[in-house]
């Protein structure tokens, strides 16, 4: 099985939802969405800039969408490494799912926006195999890392993901696969605003080397992310 000769990478982003009108007002006051309808459901936008598409389904879920060079071949790809495909849906073994699809629409930075991507796994090697196989992204634990409970996924020499081994009282809350984050000014403010919007808190504040996060699910049971990006260092 060989990998992508170009890498596909996390370009943007689709909730399914129960209930699309139900969430709306959530993400209003968490992250400033406005909506435009569409026959599907709607459009997120911050400061006027698409950043998220908002569907009718099940079950309640965060998708990242990632941009392919040839999204067919991805998908014959992740089928050979044991994933079940649907359309552009991508259920892989071990309990994560993506879209992918041709072209690349990618989000510029910004508050209320995607910023990052992380998978979340118990199974961190079968995890780097499937991801290298079927997206050509290479998991290489950042520079000091002490092991490899941590890694970030390259695309070429770009990180474009990260892959989490979830310790286990993550791995009680968090569920399995890939993470979407939020760029937040706040994430503590957000974190104690969620719960009164309907949402929950499932990990509180806390400092990781990507910056500030909190992890939350909104009132219909997606989870994502809320994270202030940590200063790059130009040194």
């Amino acid at each position: 099985m060989s990998a992508p000769t170009t890498p596909a990478v996390p370009d943007r982003v689709e909730l399914v939802t129960t209930d699309v009108d139900a969430v709306r007002p959530f993400y209003t006051d968490l992250l400033g969405w406005t909506y435009a309808d569409t026959a599907g459901g709607a459009t997120a936008l911050a400061d006027g800039v698409p950043v998220a598409e908002l569907r009718a389904g099940a079950p309640a879920r965060w998708w990242p969408v990632f941009a392919a060079d040839d999204a067919g071949a991805v998908r014959a790809t992740a089928a050979g490494a044991g994933a079940r495909t649907d359309g552009d849906d991508v259920h892989d073994p071990l309990g994560g799912c993506f879209r992918v699809r041709a072209g690349a629409t990618a989000v510029a930075p910004g508050p209320g926006r995607p910023c990052w991507y992380e998978y979340m796994t118990v199974a961190p090697g079968d995890a780097d195999r499937f991801h290298a196989d079927t997206l050509g992204l290479r998991a290489t634990p950042p520079p000091g890392a002490p092991d490899d409970t941590y890694a970030l996924l390259f695309a070429d020499a770009r990180p474009v993901a990260g892959r989490l081994a979830l310790p286990e009282p993550l791995a009680a809350v968090l569920p399995t696969g890939w993470m979407v984050y939020f760029a937040v000014s706040d994430p503590d403010d957000a974190a104690a605003r969620a719960p009164r919007l309907g949402g929950r808190l499932l990990v509180p504040p806390r400092d990781v080397p990507t910056g500030r996060v909190a992890a939350l699910a909104d009132p219909n049971g997606a989870v994502f992310t809320v994270l202030r990006p940590a200063p790059r260092d130009h040194h």
